[in-house]
């Protein structure tokens, strides 16, 4: 049954980890992230959505590396500021992700929609990062998040999809769709044991979320954004 669990700490050669599972976990999000970045980098497609697709990993990968070893495994040695490099970062994958979907989206809407859409974006991260740094909590992350992932990036990927067929965004609401559901075990604190805790589960699931959002990356840029 799910529970809450706090995990245990470890020592290694006289170095204490803490956290040391979710400390793998963020790093194992990381390794596969970082992987996205290079294989999307070596794409052969050229337009604008490579470019946010690719930081998106860059950015999310760099927010898992440094929210496993600066604000889990090391955190007692660093002040509570240092948590908000990993929480700025994945602020700004999650903008990253919505304006690539934007920019998919782009020629099946007016030019006027697509440009109120990205400003208003901008305008819901800038929120979202003034409210992070201000409070120094994580909740604005959270929800800023969700709001990017699953109302932006999940309704254009289902309106792409349905206008075109692309198999690229249907990969792609189902990456979101399984992602929320990390969301949910995080928010509730729902573990199985100390040693696999709510953060754990949602690393994996998150893990498991970016990979299948990079093969959706790959599809959408073979097919040129919104062809067939």
């Amino acid at each position: 049954m799910f529970d809450k669990y706090l995990q245990p700490s470890i020592e290694i050669l006289n170095i204490r980890i803490d956290e040391p599972i979710t400390t793998a976990t963020d790093l194992l999000l990381a390794a596969v992230c970082l992987y996205a970045f290079f294989r999307i980098s070596k794409h052969e497609y050229f337009g604008k959505m490579k470019g946010y697709f690719k930081y998106y990993f860059l950015t999310l990968g760099l927010g898992a590396a440094f929210g496993g070893i600066c604000g889990h495994a090391f955190q007692y040695r660093l002040a509570e500021e240092w948590k908000l490099v990993s929480w700025v970062l994945t602020l700004g994958s999650v903008a990253l992700m919505a304006h690539a979907l934007t920019e998919v989206a782009k020629p099946l809407v007016r030019p006027g929609i697509s440009r109120i859409i990205s400003r208003f974006n901008l305008l819901i991260f800038a929120i979202a990062l003034f409210y992070t740094l201000w409070t120094m909590a994580f909740s604005p992350v959270k929800y800023f998040t969700i709001y990017g992932m699953l109302v932006v990036v999940g309704s254009l990927s289902y309106f792409v999809y349905h206008r075109t067929g692309n198999r690229g965004m249907l990969i792609l609401m189902g990456a979101v769709g399984v992602g929320f559901l990390s969301a949910i075990i995080f928010s509730f604190e729902w573990g199985l044991s100390p040693w696999f805790n709510h953060n754990d589960i949602s690393h994996l699931i998150l893990t498991f979320s970016a990979y299948h959002i990079y093969r959706g990356a790959e599809l959408i840029m073979e097919t040129n954004g919104v062809l067939l």
